[in-house]
């Protein structure tokens, strides 16, 4: 059982790896932890802003949870934010891009 933290670390490991196998270069911003994406992915001139989630049960929520000093916080994501969720879904271990606009659906898997 991963805590929240790991959950998030593990998605954006599977998503970098993901990306690079697709052969997109991965930027990851260092100077700050308060930027609505995690990484951007470059390939063919084009950045794409990029916000990795995990989902263990195929469910897609449009908002950040975070814990600090002064309790837990939520904060919904704005369109604007990022380009693409990177979804890794671990039951099939695969990594998938939903757009921002497709925030709160689910997944279902229709291979069974």
């Amino acid at each position: 059982m991963h805590h929240t933290k790991d959950k998030g670390d593990l998605a954006a490991a599977k998503v970098i790896a993901d990306l690079v196998e697709k052969e997109y270069s991965v930027f990851v911003p260092v100077v700050t932890e308060h930027a609505p994406f995690d990484l951007i992915a470059y390939k063919d001139g084009q950045c794409y802003r990029i916000q990795a989630k995990y989902s263990c049960d195929g469910t897609l929520k449009n908002k950040s949870n975070w814990a600090d000093k002064n309790g837990c916080h939520e904060k919904k994501y704005k369109s604007d934010d990022f380009d693409f969720y990177g979804l890794y879904l671990p039951d099939i271990n695969k990594v998938v891009y939903p757009s921002i606009k497709f925030g709160g659906c689910g997944y279902q898997d229709n291979a069974t």
